[in-house]
Order: C-alpha cells, then structure tokens, then sequence
C-alpha cells in the first residue's frame, strides 16, 4: 500500500503530521521539503488541495492526534507512519520529533524509532 492508496481522510491526516513533523524542530530542511514534493506527486491532483486545506484547518497539534486516532487501518498507519520515520531520518531526530513519532507508534500500537 502507498500513500495513493490511503482514504482521503488517511491522508488528510498524513499531510497534518508532515507539517507538525516539519515544524517539530523550528525548521523544514531540504529532504522535509522533498517529502512534501513527493506527497504532492502521491496524492491524487484532482483531491489533493482539497486534502491539503482539510489538512491545513486542523490548527493544533492536539487536533491533529486527534484526527490521527481515528485511523484504524494498520497498513494506513504503518504507511503514514512510515513515510513520518522517512522524513526524520535523513536530519537528525531531534527531541520535539521523537517525542511526536513515539506518541503515535503508542497510540497506533507499533514499534517507535527508539525502540528495541
């Protein structure tokens, strides 16, 4: 499964934590920047700035773990939660994005990028 494949919903809430992501530790780096880019491409063009605005009007991070725990299906997190580790990793992880991936690894039930 990719990023196409996920609902609308799913990747409405990819999108937010891109952003929070991206923001986590006061800057957006280059390959933060080519993830984006790469989700445009991913994203079906005639849905995607209608996901891009859903994602953009949920203005906390507490509404966006919110939106986050409503996704269910494992390959849908496993997917978003994959594509969040893909972007962290090339920079360091700093602090603020490590704590943010371990809190959905917990809420979605898998393995944080600092375990075992």
């Amino acid at each position: 499964m990719g990023v196409g494949e996920l609902s609308e919903s799913e990747q409405v809430v990819l999108l937010s934590l891109v952003g929070l992501l991206a923001r986590a530790d006061g800057r957006v780096s280059e390959g933060e920047m080519s993830t984006l880019e790469e989700l445009r491409e991913a994203i079906d063009p005639s849905r995607f700035d209608r996901v891009r605005d859903a994602a953009s009007s949920l203005d906390s991070p507490d509404a966006i773990f919110q939106a986050a725990g409503q996704v269910k299906r494992s390959e849908a997190t496993q997917v978003i939660y994959g594509t969040l580790l893909g972007m962290a990793i090339p920079d360091t992880i700093s602090e603020n994005e490590a704590k943010l991936l371990e809190r959905l690894a917990t809420m979605w039930g898998l393995e944080g990028p600092l375990e075992g």
